[in-house]
């Protein structure tokens, strides 16, 4: 994994980056830039729940089949995550009454956020994904709580 400081084109961003492949590294090889894939609500939800990639992968395949769906398809992701019980939030806003980009989120903890055509992870103030996607908005987002698992 590498990681990269907080700051992004000349802005200081809250939130530092940290690369990753959420577990697939075990399973695929990712070695290239054509070994990637569109797997970022796995990737994301495997880091969110700390599960493992390939468990969380069959699991939401197995929904999307289930429901006709892709399985980065927001109702298969909200589906996975209302059936064990997490509640999607509103975006939160800052003064300005701008959604905050995800570099800049607030929050401290725990946060799968969906933002446009992409979930990434939060986590204690480390944005986890395959790409720095710091300065897209926020939309809406799960926090993790030990007990909803």
């Amino acid at each position: 994994m590498i990681e990269l400081n907080n700051i992004k084109q000349g802005v200081k961003m809250k939130n530092k980056f940290k690369k990753s492949h959420g577990g697939r590294e075990k399973y695929v090889s990712i070695k290239y830039k054509k070994d990637e894939t569109n797997d970022c609500a796995i990737r994301a939800v495997a880091h969110f729940l700390n599960w493992d990639y390939e468990y969380v992968r069959n699991k939401i395949f197995k929904l999307a089949s289930e429901l006709y769906r892709m399985p980065n398809d927001d109702l298969v992701i909200e589906t996975f995550l209302n059936d064990r019980k997490f509640k999607r939030q509103s975006p939160l806003k800052s003064r300005g009454n701008k959604k905050y980009k995800i570099g800049n989120f607030p929050l401290n903890g725990t946060y799968l956020i969906r933002c446009s055509r992409h979930w990434t992870c939060l986590k204690d103030g480390v944005v986890i994904d395959t790409w720095d996607c710091r300065e897209w908005a926020a939309q809406s987002f799960y926090s993790f709580n030990e007990g909803d698992k």
